[in-house]
This record gives structure tokens, C-alpha cells and sequence, in this order.
């Protein structure tokens, strides 16, 4: 079951530069995740071989730069919960808590093939929406990403590669917007 339609947008309106663009979220939580696993936000904290995972803000007995600050809207925090900060091929891992075996990738399920609701919803921050929404929730239309008017920025396909962005006006979230896809308007 669809929840809410509710993701931040940018107007081209100077006194409002956001809007949200109507991408329906699903109903529950998502227990599965496809690709890199970069948007996995779930409580998974033990590896595929049972270790568990040391708490990211810790350098014991694991030292390493996967820091909140190194690597932000990565899910990194004070927990000790699997993540893809970095683009691992194998999808999300964690350090362990065992001085022998430095990390590890952690069993997150795979989803099965698309169901309709699945084609139409989206859950966690949306950056993996590739649909074809290009208006904002006010009715406001979307500007191309590869347009700097009327509105200049730098979300572009270079600087957010693998983020949807191109000569389209699909709302997208290439930068970890916390409402989910969103656009530049052209009003």
C-alpha cells in the first residue's frame, strides 16, 4: 500500500526554491535492497559469517576513515549497523569486532523481481528513482537538469554521476535530499 507522496523539490519561485515531487512511498519497511545497497538504512548489525559489526564511530579493534564526517548521508553513525559508505561492489558491510577479521559484507536480502507496487513506490531517500514524475506536487513544472536557468546549480550529471541526472526533467534525489526526488521548477 502507497503511504505518502511527499518529497522535497526546488521551485523557481526566488521566495520558495524547494517543492515536493509526487513519488509515492511504500507502505512498511523495505526489508531488501538491490545495486551497491547504498541507501540500505535497515538494523542489520552481524556479517554473512555471523561477526559482529563494530559500531562506526569506534577505532577499536578496527582503525579506519569510514567516519560520518569522512563520508556524510552514508547512514553512518553512533550504531553498529551494515552500510555501503564507500561503493563496495559487494554491497553493505561493516568492521567487525573480531581483531582477526577486519570487515566483512553483511547478508541483506535481495529483492525479488519488480511487482507493480514496487514499480510505483519507493522507499528510504529515493535515490535509485528512475521514473518519469516531472512535476512538482503544486502542479509546478520541472526544469531540465542540464538547464542553469532560471535557476544555476551544480547538480549536474558530472558532479553526481549514477544519480539519474541528464537531459531530462525527472525529479530525482542525487544528493541525499532527506524528503526524497525532488526538482528544479521552471515557474
Amino acid at each position: 500500500a502507497v503511504v505518502s507522496t511527499q518529497s522535497t523539490g526546488y521551485t523557481t519561485n526566488p521566495l520558495q526554491r524547494w517543492n515536493h515531487c509526487p513519488v509515492p512511498r511504500c507502505s512498511g519497511e523495505s526489508k531488501c535492497w538491490d545495486g551497491l545497497q547504498k541507501d540500505y538504512r535497515g538494523p542489520q548489525q552481524v556479517t554473512k559469517s555471523g561477526e559482529q559489526c563494530q559500531k562506526w564511530t569506534e577505532q577499536s579493534p578496527q582503525q579506519h576513515s569510514r567516519t560520518e564526517a569522512n563520508y556524510p548521508d552514508s547512514g553512518l553513525g553512533n550504531h553498529n549497523y551494515c552500510r555501503n559508505p564507500d561503493n563496495e561492489p559487494s554491497g553493505a558491510w561493516c568492521y567487525t569486532t573480531n581483531p582477526e577479521k577486519r570487515w566483512e559484507t553483511c547478508d541483506v536480502p535481495k529483492c525479488s523481481p519488480p511487482t507493480a507496487e514496487s514499480d510505483t513506490c519507493w522507499d528510504g531517500l529515493q535515490k535509485n528513482y528512475r521514473g518519469d514524475i516531472k512535476e512538482t506536487v503544486s502542479g509546478e513544472s520541472c526544469m531540465k537538469w542540464t538547464e542553469q536557468s532560471p535557476h544555476e546549480h551544480s547538480r549536474t550529471a558530472e558532479n553526481y554521476p549514477e544519480s539519474g541526472l541528464g537531459e531530462h526533467n525527472f525529479c530525482r534525489n542525487p544528493d541525499n535530499e532527506p524528503g526524497g526526488a525532488w526538482c528544479y521548477t521552471t515557474n
